[in-house]
């Protein structure tokens, strides 16, 4: 079998890992850079190449594109999309999840409960947007951030209006969300794959900070979800479209609350703090679908 592993940083760990239990299941594994692609286009035929060849044939690829070539990448998928290759996450499943506004309106359209949140430019009306809400403080987060990067909380209207007119000066659309006071600090990392969950985490913000993602300083643990917590993480990363998601939850009065579903999840941090290796996991997938299809 043949795989492609689409990222820009082979040296990355999650692709180092990739690569080595690929090899252990003896599947080929090629990385390729989504910027190191043309994408050809002629009468009815379609190609991919790379320094000037032609890619081969692929069983399977997995897309592991950052958000800051985003656009970009999705026109790779799809171009193997259109190759009838299988991909595991799909172009519009990835353009839907990386879309903060856009995968709450799908996951909430779906009935998974979600923080309140308002998308909204008019400064005018921020009192109706604060109402929305449930009040002040509330978390603003920039609408293709991060690891945690482009979300910060205000307490104040005066700071609200100024952070949001800052950003736009910056061309940077931002969503007001919901701050859930009893699951502030903490957060549920749940790694789906396929049809359930294969690890999952407890996340802790360092003292001081509301954020709790590790590349922010905070702290993993191994822990073992309640089976709505398992059935909610599955279903949002279904509704999306996603085999391959990790899904943040957070415990709320009204129960399990998806906060965000990411496509092409790191997973070093999980790995560390369960034991559990994912990695081959996400390879077996691979070849089980691959063995499907065939």
């Amino acid at each position: 079998m043949r795989i492609a592993i689409l990222s820009r940083n082979p040296k990355l760990h999650s692709i180092r890992r990739l690569k080595y239990e690929a090899s252990q299941l003896n599947m080929e594994c090629q990385v390729i850079d989504p910027l190191a692609c043309q994408l050809v286009i002629r009468g009815k035929e379609s190609q991919v190449v790379v320094k000037n060849r032609p890619l081969p044939t692929f069983d399977a690829i997995l897309p592991r594109i950052g958000a800051s070539i985003t656009d970009y990448g999705l026109c790779v998928v799809r171009h193997f999309e259109m190759q009838k290759v299988l991909i595991m996450n799909g172009s519009r499943a990835i353009a839907e999840s990386r879309d903060k506004m856009r995968s709450l309106q799908v996951l909430t359209e779906a009935g998974l409960l979600v923080p309140a949140s308002v998308l909204t430019r008019n400064t005018q009306s921020l009192r109706t947007a604060v109402e929305a809400v449930q009040g002040l403080p509330a978390v603003l987060k920039i609408l293709r951030g991060t690891q945690g990067v482009g979300v910060m909380l205000v307490h104040s209207p005066i700071s609200l209006g100024s952070v949001l007119d800052t950003l736009r000066t910056l061309d940077q659309d931002v969503i007001i969300q919901q701050f859930i006071v009893e699951g502030a600090g903490r957060d549920y990392r749940a790694f789906v794959i396929g049809d359930r969950v294969v690890a999952a985490m407890v996340r802790t913000a360092p003292q001081g900070e509301f954020r709790s993602n590790i590349h922010r300083g905070g702290t993993a643990q191994v822990v073992k979800l309640s089976k709505k917590f398992e059935q909610t993480a599955v279903r949002a990363a279904k509704i999306l479209g996603l085999q391959i998601a990790g899904v943040d939850l957070m415990e709320s009065h009204e129960g399990p609350m998806v906060i965000e579903v990411n496509s092409s999840p790191g997973f070093e941090g999980i790995e560390k703090a369960t034991g559990i290796n994912v990695a081959q996991a996400i390879v077996k997938h691979m070849k089980s679908a691959i063995r499907k299809r065939k």
